[in-house]
C-alpha cells in the first residue's frame, strides 16, 4: 500500500486548476510520507516566489520547473536526507472502480462488533455547547476518540454495536438538536466556508444560509443519492465550489424594488463538479447574479436538482413561492410549517 502523488491544485480568484499528476508513488509508512512532504515544503520555501501573493502557491513552482523537472528536484531533495526513503517512478492504478464511502450515519467497521458513527455538523459550525456534547459522546462511546472529515462533520470510531441504540437516544442527537446521525441526502452533504460573519473577504454570509437553505430543500424535494452543495463567500473558493455537485459562490446581484434596481448580496451557481477517480472541475457558473433570498435562490436550486440530479418535488410544494414581494423575502406560511 502507498500513495500516488498529485501536486498544485489551485482554487482562487487568479485561477482554478486541477492538481497535476506527478507520476510518483511512495509507501504508506510515516517516514516516507513525512520525508516527501518535507522535501516539497523545503523546495517551496527556498525556490518559490513567496513575496508575490499572486504566485505564492505550489502550482506556479511546478510550472516553473516543469512536472518532470520538479519531480527530479523532489527526488534529489529526498536523497539528500539519506533516510532510505525511495520514490517510485511508476505509480500503480487500481483495477476496481472506486466507490466513495458515505461518512455520515452508522457503518460497520472491519473489526467484529464495531461500527463508526458519522455525525452531521450543519455547515461545519459547532457551538461551545455542542463541542462539549461531542466530547461527552466520545468519552462514553468511542474511547474518547473523535475524527473530523473534510466535509466538516464528525466521526466517532470503534463504537460497540451493543451500545448504538443507547447512543442514538442521547438528547444531543434528538429533539431540536442540530447534530444528526441520519440527515437527508442534501442536508448531510453541505460544506461551507467561514462567510462574512468572520471573514473580511466574503461577500455573503454562508454558514447560516447554507444550513437554512439545506433544510428547506429537504422539505421541498426528494433525491435518491447524496448531493454535495458547497458554499463559498468569494472567488477565493475556500468552500471549493468548483468540485461540488452544486456550488454557490458569493457575488454581486441586483433586484428591482419600486421600479429601481438595487444592489443586494447575491451568488453565482456552479453545477457538475466531481471528485474521485473521474474528478473534474466546474469552471464556469451556469447562473449568475442571483439575489441571496429564498424566493429567488430556492426555485433556482430546485430546478437544478430536478434537471441535473433527478429530484422529485414533494407534493408540489416547491411551486408554492409567491412571485411578489414577501415580508423579509421569507417563505409563505405554508412552506414554513
Amino acid at each position: 500500500m502507498g500513495f500516488n502523488v498529485v501536486l498544485g491544485g489551485y482554487m482562487s480568484i487568479k485561477r482554478v486548476a486541477h492538481a497535476i499528476d506527478a507520476n510518483m508513488w511512495i509507501p504508506a509508512d510515516r517516514e516516507s510520507v513525512v520525508t516527501l512532504s518535507e522535501a516539497i515544503l523545503r523546495l517551496f520555501r527556498d525556490k518559490s516566489d513567496r513575496k508575490n501573493r499572486q504566485q505564492a502557491r505550489l502550482m506556479w513552482l511546478v510550472e516553473k520547473y516543469g512536472v518532470e523537472g520538479f519531480k527530479k528536484a523532489v527526488i534529489a531533495e529526498i536523497e539528500s536526507y539519506d533516510r532510505g526513503v525511495k520514490v517510485e517512478n511508476t505509480q500503480p492504478t487500481p483495477n476496481d472502480t472506486f466507490k466513495r464511502r458515505e461518512l455520515v450515519g452508522i457503518h460497520k467497521q472491519p473489526q467484529d462488533g464495531k461500527v463508526r458513527i458519522g455525525i452531521l455538523v450543519p455547515a461545519g459550525r459547532l457551538s461551545f455547547k455542542e463541542c462539549r456534547e461531542i466530547a461527552d459522546l466520545a468519552e462514553k462511546y468511542s474511547g474518547e476518540e473523535v475524527r473530523l472529515t473534510v466535509e466538516q462533520n464528525i466521526i466517532l470510531p470503534n463504537v460497540n454495536e451493543s451500545v448504538v441504540e443507547n447512543l442514538l437516544k442521547e438528547d444531543c442527537l434528538n429533539g431540536e438538536s442540530r447534530l444528526k446521525v441520519n440527515p437527508g441526502f442534501i442536508e448531510g452533504n453541505v460544506v461551507s466556508c467561514t462567510g462574512a460573519q468572520f471573514c473580511g473577504l466574503a461577500l455573503i454570509e454562508t454558514k447560516s444560509n447554507a444550513e437554512a437553505l439545506a433544510k428547506k430543500l429537504e422539505e421541498l424535494v426528494t433525491v435518491d443519492k447524496p448531493i454535495r452543495i458547497h458554499w463559498t463567500g468569494c472567488p477565493n473558493s475556500c468552500g471549493q465550489v468548483q468540485c461540488a455537485d452544486i456550488g454557490i459562490m458569493g457575488a454581486p446581484a441586483r433586484k428591482e424594488v419600486n421600479g429601481k434596481k438595487l444592489a443586494v448580496p447575491g451568488c453565482n451557481i456552479f453545477v457538475g463538479g466531481q471528485i474521485g477517480e473521474d474528478s473534474h472541475l466546474s469552471l464556469d457558473p451556469i447562473k449568475t447574479g442571483i439575489p441571496l433570498e429564498e424566493k429567488y435562490l430556492i426555485p433556482a436550486l430546485v430546478d437544478i436538482l430536478k434537471s441535473d440530479f433527478g429530484a422529485v418535488e414533494k407534493n408540489q410544494r416547491a411551486n408554492a413561492y409567491d412571485a411578489s414581494e414577501t415580508t423579509n423575502g421569507l417563505l409563505p406560511e405554508l412552506l414554513s410549517k
